[in-house]
C-alpha cells in the first residue's frame, strides 16, 4: 500500500501555528530551489532516504487518498483547507502541498510548519518533518529541542491508527523518541516505555520497506545508544542489542544509499558508543564521507556542518594522541 500523507488530526492540531522565534536556516538557500517542476524531477533523490517509492503529493495522489481514506478526507473538510473532495479542488490543493515540501527542503522550517498544518492532514507530514530537522540541528537549548521532539510524537499520536500508512509519519516519531532516548535518564526512559517502543516501531516499518535507508540507520544507532547507557553484556541479556546487529543494520543502510551524510555521522558515532577509541580510524574515515557529500537540500546542509564539527573534533584527538 503507498503511503498515507493524510493523517488524521485532532481539530485542536489543526490550527496550530508555527513558532515565530525560530532561528532561521543559516546557510545559502540558493542551491535548495525546487520551484515548478523542479520538485518531482528531483524527488526521488529528495526522498531517497525514506525508501525508493514515497508517492508525490500531485492532484492524482491526493483525489486517491482522499477516495481510499473517507475519514481523512472528513478531518480534512472540518479543518477548512479548501480542499472539500472534489477533484477540481484536487490541483490546488496538491500544489499548496508541494509548497510545503518546497520550504522543508530549502530550510524555511517556521513558514513550512505553518503552512502544512494550515492544510490539516495534508500538511501534517512534511510540517513535522520540518520541525524534527530544526529541533536537531537549529534549536537554541535541549529543553527546547525536548518539548519541540516530544510535539512531533504528540502530533503522530493524536493522528491514530491511519498515520501508520505513511512511512515518513512513522519515521519521525520514532526518530523522535530515538533521539530523546539518548539523552534522557535511563529512568526517563524506561518510564516512558521507549526501550520497547522504539524497537518495535522500527520493525513495523521494516516490514513495510525493509530497506528504508534511514530507519536502518536509526536501529544501527539504536543499538549502539543502548550499548552506551547500559554496556554491552546488559544490552545483550535485557534488551537483546549488539555489536553485531549495529553492524548489519548500517551495512544494509550503506547498500540502500551511501549518500545521505546522516548515514555516515551516525555510523560514526554508534562506532564510537560501542568500541571506544579502537575504531576511531574508521570514524573518521565515515566522517571524511559525510563531509564529502554534496547537500541536495538543506537538511543535508546541516548534517554536513554536523559532521564537520564532529570530524574536526575526532582529527584534533587524533593529533593529541
Amino acid at each position: 500500500m503507498r503511503p498515507l500523507i493524510l493523517a488524521v488530526l485532532t481539530l485542536c492540531s489543526l490550527v496550530a501555528v508555527a513558532d515565530e522565534q525560530w532561528k532561521p536556516f543559516p546557510y545559502d538557500q540558493s542551491g535548495y530551489d525546487y520551484s515548478g517542476d523542479k520538485l518531482r524531477q528531483a524527488w526521488p533523490q529528495l526522498t531517497r532516504g525514506f525508501g525508493s517509492d514515497y508517492p508525490f503529493p500531485d492532484a492524482e495522489w491526493v483525489m486517491k487518498m482522499a477516495t481510499t481514506y473517507p475519514k481523512a478526507l472528513e478531518m480534512t473538510v472540518t479543518g477548512n483547507t479548501g480542499f472539500t473532495g472534489k477533484p477540481e479542488e484536487a490541483e490546488i490543493y496538491a500544489q499548496k502541498l508541494q509548497n510545503v515540501w518546497r520550504l522543508m527542503f530549502k530550510g524555511d522550517f517556521a513558514q513550512a510548519k505553518k503552512e502544512g498544518l494550515a492544510l490539516g492532514v495534508g500538511g501534517q507530514i512534511p510540517a513535522m518533518f520540518a520541525q524534527v530537522v530544526y529541533a536537531m540541528f537549529l534549536v537554541p537549548n535541549q529543553d527546547e529541542k525536548h518539548r519541540l521532539l516530544e510535539e512531533v510524537i504528540d502530533y503522530t499520536d493524536k493522528a491514530g491508527e491511519l498515520v501508520q500508512a505513511d512511512t515518513v509519519a512513522q519515521f519521525g516519531r520514532v526518530y523522535a523518541k530515538a533521539r530523546l532516548g539518548e539523552e534522557l535518564s535511563v529512568p526517563v526512559v524506561l518510564n516512558r516505555g521507549y526501550t520497547n517502543q522504539i524497537p518495535k516501531e522500527l520493525d513495523a516499518l521494516l516490514a513495510k520497506q525493509p530497506q528504508q535507508p534511514f530507519a536502518l540507520a536509526l536501529y544501527g544507532g539504536y543499538e549502539a545508544g543502548v550499548i552506551r547507557k547500559v554496556g554491552k553484556l546488559v544490552g545483550s541479556m535485557t534488551y537483546g542489542v549488539s555489536a553485531d546487529k549495529m553492524e548489519g543494520y548500517f551495512a544494509r543502510s550503506f547498500k540502500q544509499s551511501s549518500n545521505l551524510p546522516i548515514g555516515h555521522y551516525e555510523y560514526a558515532n554508534a562506532l564510537g558508543y560501542v568500541y571506544g577509541d579502537d575504531e576511531e580510524a574508521k570514524v573518521v574515515q565515515h566522517l571524511k564521507e559525510a563531509v564529502a557529500i554534496k547537500p541536495i537540500n538543506a537538511m543535508e546542509a546541516l548534517e554536513v556542518a554536523h559532521a564537520k564539527e564532529l570530524l574536526k573534533e575526532h582529527e584534533q584527538k587524533v593529533a593529541q594522541n
